[in-house]
């Protein structure tokens, strides 16, 4: 019934499924262990402590539970990058499963996006509505995104260029680069564009990036000529890609442009010793971002459901 050659793969697809349930099995008797040995004197203790109560020892908290399996599942390489692919795709899909009474033609907004008025209640930018001190679209349109193939080819970007600006520059200076070359970018496109134009997506804050991204290449000698070359080549590619399909181009002109000025002034935390001072700024501006996007995205999901 089954070929020799169809017989292997599908054994090797159970040992795999086999080696990946074993593997879950033992994240979650991870997560049942509740004691821990102190490295000092090698006591037993509860793995909450936070001094060993036999020679006194301080001791790092670590998580527990639910906290230890959501340690081991999240990636511990580039977090913000995988956040950032994470909420897009999340929002995408309440924003997609919203509407009630999907027909096949509604399944037309999975390629091409929803309507106008559904973006826009959901906390797209607009350039008249910006100016009604609706500020939050700046930030919340960046994570809204018009059609799954909008959403794959910014994803497809982001994972390209976020890993790898993320471990040179750190997570907070990452996060806070992204998010304010997206604004950047809407304010250009909200400057540019008639005011009532709705615009959303991720991909101000990814030119943003790959600006940034050629200039502190050439700045710190990061990165091999090729890949700079690579960079450079994506933003013409994707300048004129852009004007064909009529993309926001004034968006990724004002992201690229943010992302090359912070190029010139941001330092190489890699190449020298940072004051307590300066790592306690990016700290601030960091969870400062980190707030003014919640926010952002509380208050779009707050005028989502008062214009219903």
């Amino acid at each position: 019934m089954f070929t020799p050659h169809l017989r292997w793969k599908l054994r090797a697809i159970a040992k795999r499924l086999e080696r990946q349930l074993d593997t879950w099995k033992n994240l979650w008797l991870g997560t049942q262990i509740t004691t821990r040995m102190c490295p000092s004197c090698r006591a037993l203790i509860g793995i909450s402590e936070t001094s060993c109560s036999l020679c006194g020892a301080t001791l790092s908290r670590r998580p527990s539970g639910f906290g230890k399996l959501v340690a081991n599942i999240l990636p511990h390489d580039a977090p913000i990058t995988y956040s950032l692919l994470t909420v897009n795709f999340l929002v995408f899909l309440v924003i997609f499963t919203s509407k009630q009474n999907q027909t096949l033609e509604d399944i037309s907004h999975l390629l091409m996006g929803s309507d106008r008025r559904t973006l826009i209640a959901w906390g797209a930018n607009v350039g008249a509505l910006v100016a009604q001190d609706q500020w939050w679209r700046l930030v919340s349109g960046m994570f809204i995104h018009i059609g799954i193939i909008h959403l794959l080819f910014n994803s497809y970007a982001l994972m390209f260029i976020g890993p790898l600006l993320e471990e040179l520059l750190g997570k907070e200076r990452f996060f806070v680069t992204y998010v304010t070359t997206g604004i950047f970018g809407f304010i250009l496109s909200n400057w540019y564009y008639p005011v009532w134009l709705t615009t959303a997506g991720a991909s101000g804050a990814i030119f943003g990036m790959i600006g940034l991204a050629v200039v502190i290449s050439k700045r710190w000698g990061s990165w091999g000529r090729m890949l700079q070359q690579q960079l450079v080549h994506w933003i013409i590619y994707a300048f004129i890609f852009g004007f064909f399909i009529g993309a926001n181009n004034a968006a990724h002109m004002g992201g690229a442009l943010s992302g090359v000025g912070l190029g010139f002034v941001l330092s190489n935390p890699n190449r020298q010793e940072e004051s307590p001072y300066k790592q306690c700024f990016w700290r601030i501006l960091y969870w400062g971002c980190l707030a003014i996007t919640v926010t952002s995205l509380i208050m779009a999901c707050h005028n989502r459901f008062l214009v219903q």
